[in-house]
């Protein structure tokens, strides 16, 4: 029965606070959503690059080893099997996927700084975080109706 009185007791404490609890529960999601965003972008990039990386590096060791600056059997057979060696590396992968994954997390974290720095204000200031609040809710409501509703964006023309 001690349970009761202590829900009791926790809900007056934040009765009084519903502009500071909104505002940092505004503050947890637009952080968490950055995070999903900037995993999702890096991977997305991280595939995408590595497929751009082993189109060219597949076709410059082709060409390379395609290429006959003398005619030596020897020479074809070892160019052949330094070219079937590289083909079968999977470090070229990670390294190129590695890098577009950083690339992507950190283009996305860049754009959305000022979200970061108002989720971090809401998160640590009573009276600046109920402002941050406000703009973290603005820049959402925002959000909902340009980019998902459509109120507001450009139409897409239509070439005839």
């Amino acid at each position: 029965m001690a349970v009761i009185p202590a829900i009791i007791s926790g809900v007056k404490k934040f009765s009084g606070k519903p502009m500071e609890i909104t505002s940092k529960a505004l503050a947890v999601a637009t952080t968490a959503s950055v995070i999903y965003d900037s995993h999702i972008n890096g991977r997305e990039r991280a595939y995408s690059l590595d497929e751009l990386d082993s189109a060219d590096r597949y076709y410059n060791q082709y060409k390379q080893y395609m290429t006959m600056d003398k005619e030596s059997a020897t020479i074809s057979k070892m160019k052949k099997w330094w070219f079937n060696l590289q083909q079968s590396f999977p470090y070229y992968h990670i390294i190129s996927r590695a890098n577009g994954y950083l690339k992507g997390v950190g283009e996305t974290i860049i754009n959305s700084i000022p979200l970061i720095g108002l989720s971090a204000v809401a998160l640590k200031f009573k009276t600046a975080g109920k402002i941050a609040g406000g703009l973290l809710a603005a820049a959402g409501i925002k959000t909902l109706m340009y980019d998902v509703i459509g109120i507001g964006a450009k139409k897409a023309e239509r070439k005839y």
